[in-house]
């Protein structure tokens, strides 16, 4: 849970009263009450509560506020143990514990500590506990039943009562009330929050170094071309080498069928693939233009085999198929 400052000296911190209704607080506090009550149970022994080191329950906390729901908490766990579906002797070791628990609370002490005097319960629970007495009526039990009624004479006065555990009068309306969820998927030491600008420039450039060594590793070099002229070697990447099959497939299918509907009007498919074919060379023109203003080359890392050279010459082909070529090896050698 998170810390607060303190209502006290400035600079003190102190836990949050919060976390005392918490699973991160409640949860162990219940096993450590459940395994003192057993203990008691068990051996039968009053040193129980020395013995376990609960004399020393009372020092966890010393902030009044953190300290008010820290008692409330522990009386309240104490007294989960009382009601009619324990067994009797586990509901005696309750009472008995809640009576210690209470009446140990340090009365004298620098700086004083901050202490509650009543114990809240519900109407029913009240009648359970007050009917304790009688529920010790085996020979083991009976030798019990004054004690508990000497305890009960001590807290009856202490007790407050509430109204019917039916309408949930107490606050919180159960504990734990807060649920500590823990993180996963966090490596130890790691930190939380936004990175600096120190750690996203490294962790940018750890990307950067990772991806040139991927490169390096599955990059391919292979010869393109067939004659002495335009014959060499280009070292590309795996994904750029590999022809894609499947791609140019479904491009020569649209072709063909381009190519089946200029068919049908010889003049007019000639002029309808001669004004497309003049507006792409007018793009690649501008787009060529605007690269250089920035010191950029567009297509040109294959020499005359790419680029706007092989475009233009690819339209100014007469005869063929035009742009609609280049598959095929249109502008790759000069008229």
């Amino acid at each position: 849970m998170s810390l607060a400052p303190s209502s006290g000296s400035r600079g003190q911190i102190v836990v949050q009263p919060a976390y005392f209704t918490s699973s991160a607080f409640v949860d162990p506090a219940r096993e450590d009450v459940s395994l003192l009550l057993q203990c008691y149970a068990e051996q039968y022994e009053a040193y129980t509560w020395v013995s376990q080191g609960w004399t020393w329950i009372h020092f966890k906390i010393f902030d009044a506020r953190s300290r008010e729901a820290f008692l409330k908490v522990m009386m309240r766990i104490f007294t989960e143990h009382m009601g009619v579906t324990e067994t009797p002797l586990r509901r005696v070791a309750a009472l008995f514990g809640l009576y210690t628990f209470l009446n140990a609370q340090p009365s004298m002490s620098m700086p004083k500590l901050h202490s509650v005097s009543h114990v809240e319960v519900t109407s029913d629970l009240y009648d359970a506990i007050m009917c304790l007495p009688d529920t010790l009526n085996t020979v083991l039990l009976e030798r019990l039943r004054p004690h508990v009624i000497y305890v009960l004479s001590g807290l009856v006065g202490a007790f407050q009562i509430l109204p019917h555990s039916k309408v949930c009068p107490m606050n919180p309306r159960e504990v734990p009330r807060e649920l500590v969820v823990e993180e996963l998927g966090k490596g130890p030491g790691k930190k939380r929050g936004r990175l600096s600008k120190l750690e996203k420039k490294k962790k940018a450039k750890d990307s950067l170094a990772s991806l040139s060594k991927w490169l390096d590793r599955t990059k391919q070099t292979h010869e393109i071309g067939a004659g002495s002229e335009t014959s060499g070697t280009v070292t590309r990447h795996v994904l750029l080498s590999q022809r894609p099959v499947s791609t140019r497939s479904n491009y020569r299918m649209c072709k063909s069928e381009l190519w089946a509907e200029l068919g049908k009007d010889e003049a007019g498919g000639s002029a309808a693939l001669r004004r497309a074919s003049d507006a792409v060379v007018r793009r690649m023109r501008k787009m060529d233009e605007m690269a250089a203003t920035e010191g950029l080359e567009v297509g040109g890392e294959g020499g005359d085999r790419t680029g706007l050279g092989r475009v233009e010459r690819a339209a100014s082909e007469t005869g063929g198929g035009g742009l609609l070529s280049l598959l095929e090896g249109a502008g790759l050698f000069s008229q």
